[in-house]
């Protein structure tokens, strides 16, 4: 109490020292007398010092009162001297106040640009996290579950804040194949958050749906199906399966975490989507879906357009799954599945490459699978048929083929051939494969069939080019 009352004192001397000296004896003489009377009651407690400093105290405030008689004008003064002081010092600090809260909202507008799309969720889980929530729920056979994002957090066998993981600590899938940073961040977006949502693409593996995220942005939801509906809820083999594809999924999260490039889609986050509350991914939506399908839905609108502009827009989706490939070899990623179908088109005809559930991260540009590895025949080159030996010369070669697709305007590749009868072709060196893939001569130059594609489709891997062979080729020619 002594010190806050000491310190409203030193606070009054020092706002108050170029004020009048009659306007500050005026208000220490007021101050005296209110408390005299309680000093007063024992003068006993006064040393000598004290006594001299209290007569001087006194004749002056005799003197000033004398002087304040004679000249009422000074009062008057003072006071309206020091109510345009403490008016510009109230204005001088409202001043200070406001470019301080206007330097505030600049830096919080650029800590939220920097964080992209971070900002819009205060959710952040690990793939480790992510693993144990998915035993607990087999644990306790909860299949049903409806938590949204924020109660999966309260649950006892997940952390609110990341845990501190060792960088080099990795969790592996059951058999083995694949390997993921176990402090692996991701933005955790509540279901609820995602509204409209409606199918838009289904399979064994999972479900595509399209969503609005908040209202205000289309995404797009690819789940994972929490079981086979062939299988009852406790077959073991469907959990193992189960198991299994939670890994991949979030393989192909963990590769999307770190490819930024306009021409391959981006993730913004994972959620627990629907009753079942299926792992998904949280993707950028492309309105006009695959590019396989945008051809064939505008293969008759095309037809009556002056060909050199569809030569035009075909060039441009080629270019575009091009720089996306140069990216990915530029950094030991080998996609495994690049085809139409796996390449997304916006409403402004940006190109996207997807579908990462197949791409690895190597360390020397070479991954080796085995023989039981999943590959599209029809786009896979032979050394990964015949020896599952997959480099960026591998995705050179369905590249070729995606060309070919492109510029056929979404015909089948080896048009109704099996795929037996396309492994016995891909056996013989010395067939031609262009025989196969005949070329389309109207949207196709003889430069983009015989300086791109074919040399894509060279059934050696040593003497077939990189991407990064192809830059001087791609930019004289899809001009």
């Amino acid at each position: 109490m002594g010190t806050k009352l000491s310190k409203q004192e030193n606070n009054f001397s020092s706002s108050h020292d170029k004020t009048s000296y009659g306007e500050y004896v005026i208000r220490s003489y007021a101050k005296w007398n209110h408390c005299s009377v309680l000093v007063s009651h024992d003068p006993s407690r006064f040393t000598t010092h004290e006594i001299l400093n209290l007569n001087k105290h006194n004749e002056i405030c005799q003197n000033s009162t004398n002087s304040i008689i004679k000249n009422p004008r000074l009062i008057i003064q003072n006071q309206s001297s020091s109510i345009e002081k403490v008016k510009f010092r109230s204005s001088s600090r409202d001043k200070s106040h406001y470019d301080h809260s206007k330097d505030e909202k600049n830096l919080k507008l650029k800590k939220s640009q920097s964080s992209d799309h971070l900002s819009h969720s205060n959710n952040i889980i690990t793939a480790k996290q992510l693993i144990k929530f998915h035993r607990h729920r087999i644990i306790e056979k909860r299949q049903d579950l409806t938590q949204s994002s924020d109660e999966i957090f309260l649950n006892k066998y997940i952390e609110k804040s990341p845990s501190k993981t060792n960088k080099n600590q990795f969790i592996f899938s059951n058999n083995k194949k694949e390997k993921i940073p176990a402090d692996l961040q991701f933005v955790l977006i509540n279901q609820y958050d995602l509204q409209n949502a409606h199918e838009i693409g289904k399979g064994n593996f999972g479900t595509v749906y399209h969503a609005l995220y908040k209202g205000t942005r289309d995404v797009a939801v690819k789940t994972l199906n929490s079981r086979r509906k062939d299988r009852p809820n406790g077959d073991k083999s469907s959990i193992e399966e189960y198991d299994d594809n939670i890994y991949e999924l979030l393989n192909e999260a963990y590769i999307m975490t770190g490819l930024q490039h306009i021409n391959l889609l981006r993730i913004i986050g994972v959620t627990f989507f629907g009753q079942e509350q299926q792992l998904g991914l949280v993707t950028d939506f492309m309105k006009n879906g695959s590019l396989l399908d945008y051809l064939r839905k505008s293969r008759n609108i095309f037809l009556k357009l002056n060909s050199k502009d569809v030569k035009f827009k075909l060039n441009s989706f080629a270019k575009q799954i091009f720089q996306a490939m140069l990216f990915l070899e530029q950094r030991s990623i080998i996609h495994r599945d690049l085809a139409t179908r796996n390449c997304l088109i916006g409403d402004d005809d940006t190109v996207k490459v997807a579908d990462f559930g197949l791409t690895k991260l190597t360390e020397c540009g070479l991954y080796k699978g085995s023989y039981r590895t999943i590959c599209a025949i029809r786009w896979t080159s032979p050394e990964a048929i015949f020896h599952s030996e997959y480099t960026s010369r591998s995705d050179v070669w369905s590249y070729g083929i995606t060309l070919w697709e492109i510029y056929s305007l979404g015909e089948r590749p080896f048009a109704s051939m099996n795929n037996i009868a396309i492994k016995n072709i891909l056996k013989n060196q010395l067939v031609n494969i262009c025989f196969y893939l005949p070329r389309s001569y109207q949207y196709i130059s003889d430069e983009t069939y015989n300086q791109i594609i074919r040399p894509c489709l060279t059934y050696n891997v040593i003497l077939r080019p990189r991407f990064s062979d192809l830059i001087e080729r791609i930019q004289k020619i899809l001009h």
